[in-house]
């Protein structure tokens, strides 16, 4: 464990000792944090779903290195020819007629894969329906690779209203590419920026509003090759990602290394500087993200028994796979399954799977300082006991941080300290 004072020396914010976390407010009244118990929730509510993501196929057009559907992944799906059927897609329209959110101003539907894309004509139908029962309230959105982005596939997503598209890209040609590469083994950088660029052109205003990119990353360093493409790309630049994600962790490829906290700290030293500078994009992003850990959590007033709170028991959005079953979220694996569209919600899958996160929780997690911060979710019941402690060692190094650099941030707003670093240059240097 680390312990940190404010830079200025004057405020020694918080302190983890012996397993427990000390935090001094301003006038320095101290809060110690004892042992937390968990409770399961005691009601489900699958009434007011706002967002359904459906998987419309498992087919891929890409091959990228660290997708989880690879077939390296334990307890996840391999990648293979499976789309879903018209059957299935009717017994879900009836399903979301029947569970979408009546007071909700959207309902949103996304379209997820595999490509999904590769099933455009079934896309294409599931829209048609819907829009009878729901008009203008209904919102569509897809996640693509980019790579079957034609023109005509351009075209028919821009007579759509506000249909969103979320493009997955990871960086310069040399960064996208080294992990996202084709059926054939071919690299697929040049081809979705040619894609985008023919979008930008044809639909200017539609791009700029309702194009959207996610990037995924092996290293804290990749961000720095994020930053430089969206600042030098014309066909990016200004439009940032609106998520990063790191590679899943999987526990079975020895070879995989994951970012030390070491390597984190050197990375929110330059995203601090973007930060202070006013700079917009990928880095100051990231260390907004980052103190929101603290900031959206009012840690100083949780009680000592805390409910668990999931996506489960205020289900407000849920996954369904080709098959037609039911989770809460697309990370689910077939583990974690709560029902099907034709027969709903299945309380008792539900609450079982409630009750073993809630009982590992109180075995693992009750006594460790990080608790009232921890974002780990139910989807890390897909882990052994081994594995969810190699997880929490990270998720603990990223709460050190968000703390520390909290602590920084208020010193900075007092003008306690300066400037921190030049953003520039190799995170690891």
């Amino acid at each position: 464990m680390h312990t940190f004072s404010t830079t200025s020396g004057k405020l020694l914010w918080y302190e983890v000792k012996d397993n427990r976390i000390y935090l001094w407010s301003l006038d320095k009244e101290q809060q110690v944090f004892p042992i937390v118990h968990f409770t399961a929730p005691l009601t489900l509510d699958s009434s007011k779903i706002a967002k359904f993501t459906i998987e419309m196929t498992q087919q891929c057009n890409l091959r990228c290195s660290y997708c989880c559907f690879s077939g390296d992944y334990r307890n996840l799906r391999a990648h293979n020819e499976k789309e879903i059927s018209y059957e299935t897609l009717r017994s879900v329209v009836e399903f979301i007629k029947k569970h979408a959110d009546k007071e909700a101003s959207e309902i949103t539907v996304c379209f997820y894969g595999g490509e999904a894309l590769l099933a455009r004509k079934k896309i294409n139908w599931i829209i048609s329906e819907l829009k009878k029962e729901f008009a203008e309230k209904i919102r569509f959105s897809l996640s693509t690779n980019g790579l079957a982005l034609t023109e005509t596939v351009v075209d028919w997503i821009c007579t759509f209203n506000k249909f969103l598209v979320n493009v997955t890209l990871d960086g310069n040609k040399f960064m996208h590419d080294k992990h996202r590469r084709t059926t054939s083994g071919n690299g697929s950088y040049d081809v979705i920026i040619k894609n985008l660029e023919l979008f930008k052109t044809k639909y200017p205003e539609i791009y700029q509003n309702q194009v959207r990119f996610l990037s995924t990353i092996y290293s804290w360093n990749d961000v720095i090759h994020l930053d430089e493409v969206w600042d030098n790309e014309p066909g990016l630049k200004g439009h940032y990602p609106i998520h990063i994600s790191h590679i899943i962790p999987n526990f079975s490829d020895q070879s995989r290394t994951y970012d030390t906290w070491e390597i984190k700290d050197k990375f929110y030293q330059k995203a601090f500087y973007a930060y202070q500078t006013g700079k917009k994009g990928i880095l100051a992003g990231c260390f907004q993200e980052l103190i929101d850990i603290v900031d959206n959590r009012n840690y100083l007033k949780l009680p000592n028994e805390l409910k668990i709170e999931t996506c489960f028991q205020k289900l407000f959005s849920c996954f369904i796979n080709v098959d037609g079953d039911l989770y809460a979220c697309e990370k689910f694996s077939g583990n974690l399954k709560m029902g099907n569209i034709k027969d709903g919600i299945n309380s008792e899958l539900s609450y079982t799977l409630l009750n073993q996160f809630t009982n590992r929780k109180n075995r693992l997690c009750s006594s460790c300082w990080a608790q009232r911060f921890c974002r780990m979710c139910i989807t890390n019941l897909n882990y052994t006991d081994e594995e969810i402690k190699a997880m929490c060692k990270m998720e603990r190094d990223t709460i050190d941080l968000a703390l520390k650099y909290s602590c920084e941030l208020k010193d900075w707003e007092q003008g306690n300290i300066t400037l921190k670093t030049n953003i520039y240059g190799t995170i690891g240097n």
